[in-house]
């Protein structure tokens, strides 16, 4: 699933792409994704002007200038796509022609993912009201971490990391990287975790997603980028997928695969405690 690094790329792209292009024609081969009915949706979104772009956690949003905001969740393997209008559509479940002969195309293989317009204050919309604080904003600082794990003592650090209302934006990848960065256990419950413990996982959130960015991303099964291309990540992943192999931090541990606030999860157990 992308998670914030994967879809900050992507929101980055799309400033450089496509702000102030006018969206000439939309066409929705599969109307199930679009979440408003269909000819709503078009009637709303053709001839509008796409004015800024903007993401919170994992959603992507398009503002146009109707007022209105497209809204993308990409779920599981959702793209989002630029790229000429005559090369072959792939399968899109919605188009968006543009006036300079482009077009952006939303692609789901599974399904999972959806487009929804929103009028008003989008931060209002189910998606978005319940979320947690951004890991790289400025008023996420130490101190409000640690207050909200004084919260929470009873769970488990990896399983507040994936909750979305807790923190936004982190998904299983990163969880992993970030424990195995500040050398903490999983299934540790953030009452047990020392002053130190939490200053290196708060340190581990910044770190590792900014990282991550900077390298557009993980691309371990499904993920690309607005131009079709992988992101680079992976390739320096210490725990995640790397069950078997020598742990990352050099001791003298081997990766294992666990399951974790019901996921399947990457640890070394010799040096996360």
């Amino acid at each position: 699933m992308p998670e914030l690094p994967e879809v900050e790329t992507i929101k980055r792209e799309l400033e450089q792409s496509v702000v102030g292009l006018k969206i000439v024609d939309v066409e929705v081969p599969v109307s199930s994704v679009v979440k408003i009915p269909t000819n709503d949706f078009v009637r709303r979104v053709r001839g509008t002007t796409i004015t800024g772009i903007g993401r919170r956690a994992k959603i992507i949003l398009i503002h146009l200038s109707s007022g209105d905001t497209l809204l993308f969740h990409l779920k599981v393997a959702g793209n989002l796509l630029y790229m000429p209008a005559d090369v072959e559509k792939e399968k899109a479940q919605v188009i968006f022609v543009l006036n300079n002969g482009y077009e952006l195309r939303f692609r789901d293989p599974r399904l999972f993912g959806y487009v929804k317009l929103i009028s008003g204050d989008v931060f209002r919309s189910p998606e978005l009201s319940r979320l947690g604080p951004e890991p790289l904003s400025d008023q996420f600082t130490l101190d409000t971490f640690r207050e909200m794990l004084q919260r929470r003592p009873r769970s488990q650090i990896k399983g507040l990391l994936l909750d979305q209302s807790f923190i936004a934006g982190i998904g299983n990848i990163y969880a992993d990287e970030i424990l195995f960065y500040a050398r903490v256990y999983p299934a540790r419950p953030a009452g047990s975790l020392t002053d130190e413990e939490i200053r290196r996982i708060y340190e581990g959130i910044r770190v590792i997603l900014s990282r991550a960015i900077a390298e557009r991303g993980t691309s371990i099964i499904s993920y690309i980028d607005l131009y079709g291309k992988k992101g680079n990540y992976g390739n320096f992943l210490k725990v995640h997928y790397q069950a078997g192999k020598p742990c990352g931090n050099d001791c003298a541990g081997t990766v294992v695969k666990i399951k974790v606030a019901g996921r399947g999860t990457y640890v070394c157990p010799d040096c996360q405690k």
